[in-house]
């Protein structure tokens, strides 16, 4: 089934002259893994693990 949307994907870009389909592809992915960076950002393992950063270097200080 993808093959044949990358096939009608490259079709309408032939006809319409827009963006290839590789570039689009490029774009999608690209989003993608911004989305994914804010998702990681945002949740909790990102910041459960900077606290066990914290809670080592104070408790080395004492």
């Amino acid at each position: 089934m993808i093959d044949q949307l990358m096939i009608l994907a490259e079709s309408g870009a032939h006809t319409s002259e827009a963006l290839s389909a590789p570039a689009v592809g490029i774009g999608i992915f690209v989003i993608l893994m911004i989305l994914l960076g804010f998702t990681w950002l945002t949740g909790g393992a990102h910041h459960r693990s900077l606290d066990k950063k914290r809670k080592n270097s104070s408790d080395s200080d004492h």
